[in-house]
């Protein structure tokens, strides 16, 4: 939800779904919507799985005002969960055909089965593509630590000789690969948010839980990388000095 929902019934106020938002309006918070020659000022756009979000909401009043409809024409049923659920839809089902044939009757539970299903399908294919580059960052950074140990064998050999500890080693690639990781990290970020805002998600609706949610995510996957990139720097501090030198 950008913006806020709707408040008072006397306002000519609206909230729109998110597709429409991002097919009709550049601007939505700071346009209009206008209906039988009346305007609605937007003030909230909200993510809706109802129609894919191709709607809009305002307040009941000014509808049936503006429209002439003066009675309902559509009834929302919430199901509690102690109910036999096919029984009940088989039960209003025939009810309303008693009443007019001419009415249906929408199943949003399936509709929003449907879209979960979908969602999570794409998702866990997408997600295949940051772990698939995250594994090989992470071996480029090992291979880089193992390169940068071999080119730096005889100034970490003088330095082990001169009493230097091996925790000193592992401090020195440690700097150097977190220095790599937090370059790397800010070019990846930037160019991501830049892709994500101008190609993948032009008008994304982001909650502080999914900035948290992301942010211990890199959090995790840099620590992990790190970690993971230490092991030459260990495995070599541990290396006698005479086989370093030799």
């Amino acid at each position: 939800m950008r913006g806020q929902f709707l408040k008072t019934e006397d306002a000519w106020e609206a909230v729109i779904g998110d597709s429409i938002a991002q097919t009709m309006f550049s601007q939505p918070l700071v346009q209009s919507i206008r209906m039988q020659n009346k305007t609605f000022s937007i003030v909230g756009v909200c993510v809706d799985p109802i129609n894919n979000g191709k709607v809009t909401y305002v307040p009941l009043k000014k509808l049936q005002n503006i429209t002439g409809a003066s009675t309902p024409n559509i009834v929302f049923v919430k199901l509690v969960q102690s109910v036999d659920r096919t029984v009940t839809l088989t039960q209003i089902k025939d009810m309303i055909n008693s009443v007019n044939p001419e009415l249906t009757i929408l199943e949003l539970n399936e509709v929003l089965e449907k879209n979960l299903e979908f969602l999570g399908s794409t998702w866990s294919t997408v997600m295949l593509l940051p772990l698939f580059a995250l594994t090989s960052a992470t071996l480029c950074l090992i291979a880089y630590i193992m390169l940068a140990v071999d080119e730096q064998r005889q100034e970490f050999a003088i330095l082990r000789a001169t009493g230097a500890k091996p925790k000193a080693i592992i401090t020195i690639l440690a700097v150097q690969s977190m220095i790599i990781l937090l370059s790397s990290c800010a070019v990846g970020i930037s160019l991501g948010v830049i892709t994500t805002l101008l190609i993948l998600v032009p008008h994304p609706v982001v909650t502080s839980v999914t900035i948290l949610e992301v942010a211990a995510f890199l959090f995790a996957a840099l620590s992990g990388m790190f970690l993971l990139s230490l092991y030459p720097a260990a495995k070599f501090a541990k290396t006698p000095i005479l086989k370093i030198m030799m």
